[in-house]
């Protein structure tokens, strides 16, 4: 018998009818207090060596960037992923026909799990932090509670010290661009390698603060885009509240305790790009910024292939003065005269430097981490 669920940390979908293996019907649930819609996750049983045709019949009402313009489509040139063990995601074929996204499959085994993405657990968030804080350099701050009661964690690396600079690093404001944590864990992991120099030498002109989920919440819940209180929290940053946006109250008021010289956003996206986004219209934008984000651009390129430089800020960006200061990396740029920087990893594939089995992958996510440092490394002595 073929079953669907999504009662699981992250699952989402809504079944309308599952009773033909050929003519699978699902539909893209809800945020549970918003009406943002794009994450799908979800097992299918039951159709073990069994061709399987899955229609999500609502998918072009997914709308995670109604808010932006010059974003791109959501499922064109658009794989979902599969699991046996959750493990190891793979792209299965996958297209938009009318309204519906159509994904086809003949599961080899009795369980199979699809998604929008690899998914990212808070059980893997919590083991990933055990693993950090066995590390000498490595420290944990709860900031507080989100919305349900979940705690915010803080990691920090190195310590404070004259002329250190302060590096923050935030990921999972929305839920479903779960290639963020897969990025801070390459970040991660490089800051704890005893082995590597270039961590040692960051580490002894830096102190870095990473937030690995600033939406568990939504996390857990399977939401798009907003937090259980229904609020999309990369547009709360310039007047956050403690009681439907604790998330960001918590983290802003850290960042303004510890100062901040350099800030990384790691966001998903719908493009076949990475995305490197810099101070564009700040008021108060200075040379110095332009600069040290277009040197950060050019040695993250020469570091990775998988990142191009080029690429214009989706729909031509702000202009002179105009920057949303409700966005993290606009508001932290304006309120600490820093470079605030904003990764959009894929959901997709790289035009350029295509993967036909995996796509974007978690992998990927990982590796572009440790690039990350090469990056900043290339800057760090002229943040001040």
């Amino acid at each position: 018998m073929i079953g669907i669920s999504s009662t699981f940390d992250g699952g989402h979908i809504d079944i309308v009818d599952a009773k033909d293996p050929d003519d699978i019907r699902l539909a893209l649930a809800d945020d549970n207090a918003s009406d943002f819609k794009q994450w799908f996750y979800f097992r299918l049983t039951g159709a073990r060596d069994r061709d399987c045709t899955i229609r999500i019949v609502n998918a072009e009402d997914a709308n995670t960037s109604r808010d932006l313009v010059g974003m791109p489509a959501p499922w064109a040139d658009y794989q979902a992923v599969a699991s046996y063990d959750r493990e190891t995601w793979l792209r299965v074929p996958t297209v938009l026909e009318g309204d519906a996204l159509t994904i086809r499959l003949t599961p080899k085994r009795d369980s199979v799990y699809v998604a929008a993405f690899a998914p990212y657990p808070l059980e893997r968030q919590y083991r990933f932090t055990a693993k950090a804080l066995r590390s000498p350099r490595a420290s944990l701050t709860v900031l507080g509670q989100s919305v349900e009661g979940r705690d915010i964690d803080m990691l920090q690396f190195g310590s404070p010290g004259p002329n250190k600079r302060a590096c923050w690093i935030t990921t999972r404001q929305h839920p479903n661009e779960t290639m963020g944590p897969f990025c801070v864990e390459g970040i991660v992991d490089r800051l704890i390698d005893p082995d590597d120099p270039l961590a040692r030498a960051l580490l002894d002109r830096a102190v870095f603060y990473v937030a690995p989920n600033l939406n568990p919440d939504g996390s857990i819940r399977g939401n798009t885009r907003t937090n259980a209180a229904g609020i999309n929290l990369n547009r709360v940053w310039s007047d956050p509240s403690m009681e439907t946006s604790p998330e960001i109250h918590l983290v802003r008021d850290a960042m303004h305790e510890t100062g901040l010289d350099w800030s990384l956003d790691i966001h998903g996206w719908n493009g076949t790009h990475n995305f490197l986004g810099g101070p564009l219209g700040l008021p108060s934008l200075t040379d110095k910024q332009t600069a040290l984000w277009r040197r950060y651009e050019a040695a993250l390129a020469q570091a990775n292939p998988d990142f191009e430089v080029g690429w214009p800020y989706p729909g031509g960006g702000p202009g002179p003065g105009e920057a949303d200061l409700s966005m993290s990396w606009n508001y932290l740029g304006e309120a600490f005269d820093a470079v605030a920087l904003l990764y959009e990893l894929l959901f997709k594939d790289t035009a350029k430097t295509p993967d036909p089995l995996h796509g974007w992958s978690p992998a990927r996510s990982h590796r572009f981490g440790l690039s990350t440092l090469d990056a900043l490394y290339a800057i760090i002595d002229d943040l001040r």
